[in-house]
């Protein structure tokens, strides 16, 4: 949950009219059935206005396939284009996961919305506008888009690459970086007004003919409409789209090496999303700044690598993806723990995703396998 937004005109009270000649259309966007985070819209038009109803099949990827070795999938290679829906290519999941990316090069004047998943897009490269009934929000590279379920939205772009984590349990800013107000606290990487809302516009009174695609597991349901959903006049609450850009945030640095929850960005109840930034190492005379060896016990660990230096990674390159199984011990490649000591900082952008279900590799994430990862702790 993020702080309360109130925009353009609203009711003197919720569930109420103020001119019988003008009764807005209130509706209620809210999570966990009546007991979540919501906000309250105000329509010009029903926004139960539908058309037509159409069911629309997806192609379906062959069975996964468990993860039994580390692996580097070379994400950057993968060939994705189109539209926000056509361009999505999954290469990782597992029943409250998909992990892809996606490569917009064409705007579209049809909706999307997602009724099982949160979103959680990390822009790589481009820029544009995400616009819901609550407003336009810009982003631009660097940027995480957050994106509730439920959400109706397009996206505006000449061209944009995303990372893409799609959750069907709720994501949220980290229980433990808020006070017992909501508010974040004091020494949380990121603070309140590093986050950005989307700003109402002028309701459109157009008619219009377009669809709205809302994806269920296997199919889409097609909503055709003729009145523009983007009416709002009004609304305000705690539940909406947001960003927050990477270059805003201060990453948390010790005199000894922090362990990976210090970058924890967004979390689930079963994973975690961090972000490894640019930032000054460990400053123990006798630091060794570059990760330690480890056994991810109980989760499989996801890394997105964005831009800069990876300093305990070699043959990696920006837009890959690696993927460190539970079970198997992991960490520095060799040669690379005498290479980083002197080391002062680091300059590396990479997202972390730390799931405790295991996660299975898709037809597409197979396809762009690194044969040879396995092999780079073993050969210098």
């Amino acid at each position: 949950m993020v702080f309360y937004v109130k925009q353009g005109k609203l009711t003197e009270s919720r569930h109420t009219y103020d001119h019988k000649d003008e009764i807005l259309k209130e509706e209620l966007f809210g999570e966990d059935s009546f007991d979540g985070a919501y906000s309250l819209l105000y329509h010009l038009n029903e926004p139960t206005r539908v058309k037509s109803l159409t069911k629309r099949e997806k192609q379906k990827d062959e069975t996964p396939e468990e993860v039994t070795k580390h692996l580097h999938i070379k994400a950057g290679k993968i060939k994705t284009d189109g539209t926000f829906i056509d361009s999505r290519k999954f290469i990782l999941s597992n029943s409250k996961l998909r992990i892809g990316i996606a490569n917009i090069t064409e705007g579209s004047n049809d909706f999307y919305r997602n009724s099982y998943a949160d979103i959680l897009l990390f822009v790589q490269k481009g820029s544009g506008t995400l616009s819901s009934p609550q407003g336009d929000l810009n982003y631009h590279k660097g940027d995480y888009v957050f994106v509730p379920r439920g959400t109706t939205f397009r996206l505006s772009t000449s061209e944009s690459y995303f990372f893409i984590i799609e959750s069907r349990e709720h994501m949220d800013l980290p229980s433990r970086y808020l006070n017992k107000y909501g508010q974040l606290k004091e020494g949380t990487p990121y603070y309140s007004r590093d986050i950005r809302f989307p700003e109402l516009k002028e309701p459109s009174k157009k008619d219009q003919n377009f669809n709205v695609y809302v994806e269920y597991d296997n199919y889409y349901m097609v909503e055709e409409r003729d009145k523009s959903i983007l009416d709002v006049v009004g609304w305000d609450g705690y539940l909406y789209p947001f960003a927050i850009n990477v270059d805003n945030m201060a990453p948390i640095v010790g005199k000894l090496h922090m362990p990976p929850p210090i970058h924890e960005t967004f979390s689930g109840k079963g994973f975690m999303v961090g972000t490894f930034l640019p930032r000054k190492f460990d400053f123990h005379p006798r630091s060794i700044p570059i990760s330690y060896y480890h056994n991810n016990i109980d989760v499989d660990e996801v890394l997105f690598y964005s831009s800069g230096n990876f300093m305990s990674r070699k043959g990696i390159e920006e837009g890959s993806v690696t993927v460190h199984v539970r079970g198997i011990i992991h960490g520095p490649q060799p040669g690379t723990v005498e290479a980083a000591i002197g080391k002062e900082g680091t300059d590396e952008v990479a997202v972390m995703v730390e799931s405790y279900e295991p996660l299975v590799l898709t037809k597409t994430g197979k396809e762009f396998e690194d044969p040879h990862y396995m092999e780079s702790w073993f050969k210098k």
